[in-house]
């Protein structure tokens, strides 16, 4: 039987489209205890040849490019303002709006299989002092200009980043590696599951394949949770995040989610494990509340002075602001938790 890729503690350190199939995707993945790579192309999945150590040339090629600095042709490397005003940067920043610090990219060319591909690497340091970085390898024949590429940086780069911010911020359960391409022995025919269910491209609201803003968004958070968060979520109508910012008021906001999904809740605030106030965060624009919820979860994560700088005196409200009408007592203890260890 080959090895699962769908059961394991992974990282997602690249994704590599294939040379005979546009928008076909390959995972490049890193078990987080061991370090070992991993790839789901059935070249990695089937090989049975007795040796103790699986490889294929999406996991070489991965080696390498973690390992060296020099591999391939530079086409552009920038960071601060400049990447900001890359599209690619722009893209992910619309796509994963919370993930706050500083960007930086590099975008090589090189063979694979000698066949020409191009390399987009995306970096964020965070306000709270994570580093992250996602790579995507993109086939040069299927892509003529930059624009083709948009959609895939943003959905894979921006959710390997996302993934580590979690990690880092202490939910390992969050950011899992997405399934979007496996085989069968019994049919050896492809099915290909894309992040396309979740994606935004620019200010388009219909993207022909059914999806609502409110579901791309819903299905944006599930994902992006994995289930048993999302099903979390989902019975406690809230998430808590400990701050690493005020760790000597052993500080937790509660990020709260309205049971209906309809408007924002206010975000409760406990220190040394007593409740003291609510803070209101209201939507910036007209966007779905799940892209809201999510938003603001990957906000305190990754920046949280950014993320509760919007907070002034007039959005600070007493404890029970915002359920006045049926009180909602806390009955889970808020327990104040310090930074996950790299």
């Amino acid at each position: 039987m080959p090895r699962s890729l769908a059961n394991g503690d992974y990282r997602l350190i690249m994704a590599i489209e294939s040379a005979s199939r546009a928008n076909s995707w390959y995972r490049v993945l890193a078990d987080w205890r061991t370090g070992a790579f991993s790839c789901d192309c059935p070249a990695w999945t089937f090989r049975q040849d007795g040796g103790t150590v699986r490889s294929c040339k999406h996991t070489r090629l991965a080696q390498l490019l973690t390992t060296s600095q020099n591999t391939g042709v530079p086409l552009e490397r920038a960071s601060g303002t400049a990447a900001v005003n890359n599209l690619f940067v722009q893209a992910t920043q619309q796509q994963w709006p919370g993930l706050g610090g500083r960007w930086s990219i590099e975008q090589r060319s090189s063979q694979l299989d000698n066949r020409p591909y191009y390399f987009v690497l995306l970096r964020l340091t965070t306000g709270n002092g994570t580093t992250a970085s996602g790579l995507v390898a993109f086939a040069q024949r299927y892509h003529p200009t930059q624009q083709s590429m948009i959609a895939g940086v943003a959905g894979w780069a921006g959710y390997a980043i996302a993934a580590e911010v979690a990690r880092a911020a202490g939910y390992p359960l969050a950011g899992q590696p997405p399934e979007h391409f496996s085989i069968t022995r019994r049919s050896a025919r492809s099915q290909r599951i894309g992040l396309r269910d979740i994606l935004r491209v620019g200010d388009q609201v219909d993207l022909g394949d059914g999806y609502t803003p409110a579901q791309r968004a819903e299905n944006t958070l599930r994902l992006f949770l994995g289930e048993q968060l999302y099903t979390q979520l989902e019975r406690q109508h809230f998430l808590d995040v400990s701050s690493k910012v005020y760790p000597q008021e052993q500080r937790v906001y509660r990020l709260r989610r309205d049971p209906a999904k309809q408007r924002e809740r206010r975000l409760r605030v406990f220190k040394f494990g007593r409740y003291v106030n609510d803070y209101c965060i209201v939507r910036a624009q007209d966007v779905p509340e799940a892209d809201h919820w999510l938003t603001n979860f990957l906000s305190l994560l990754s920046d949280e002075e950014r993320a509760i700088s919007v907070v002034q005196s007039y959005n600070i409200f007493p404890p029970h602001s915002d359920d006045y009408a049926q009180r909602e007592e806390e009955v889970i203890p808020a327990i104040w938790q310090p930074a996950a260890v790299a």
